[in-house]
């Protein structure tokens, strides 16, 4: 019986933990040639607050995280080394806010999703990574 309820108490600690790790939603790209940038759109869901360290993937020699305010008319687009996150929502969207892929290795089409992991560090310093694919739509731009 007391073996039963440490295996209960386990489980509900991990399925507690599994909550609290960053939801990444609604991912997705356009379709991009080989050697250029392209940027990818996601909402990131987090119930505390954050900061997103890095996000890479194997597709590209780099992912850029691009600050812009959209409702500021002035606002230019920063590259940022991290970003701090609220509790709550934040998006990554279409003339706002992007995650450039910098010189892509290969092609990316509608054929395959893109790989992209996000590595976030809490207040105390423990990290946490998230994988997802990114819905890749549309067609590739001529050239």
């Amino acid at each position: 019986m007391m073996r039963a309820l440490v295996f209960a108490a386990c489980a509900l600690a991990l399925t507690v933990d599994a909550s609290a790790a960053p939801q990444i939603r609604n991912a997705w790209m356009r379709p991009a040639a080989a050697g250029a940038s392209a940027d990818a759109y996601a909402d990131v869901i987090t119930e505390r607050p954050l900061t997103l360290a890095r996000v890479r993937t194997p597709l590209a020699r780099a992912v850029e995280i691009v600050v812009l305010d959209p409702r500021d008319p002035n606002d230019k687009p920063k590259v940022v080394d991290k970003l701090a996150l609220k509790a709550g929502e934040t998006r990554f969207a279409l003339k706002g806010s992007v995650l450039r892929l910098v010189d892509l290795g290969t092609t990316v089409t509608i054929e395959r999703p893109v790989p992209l992991a996000f590595e976030f560090v809490d207040d105390a310093g423990e990290t946490s990574v998230v994988e997802i694919l990114v819905q890749v739509r549309g067609l590739l731009p001529p050239r």
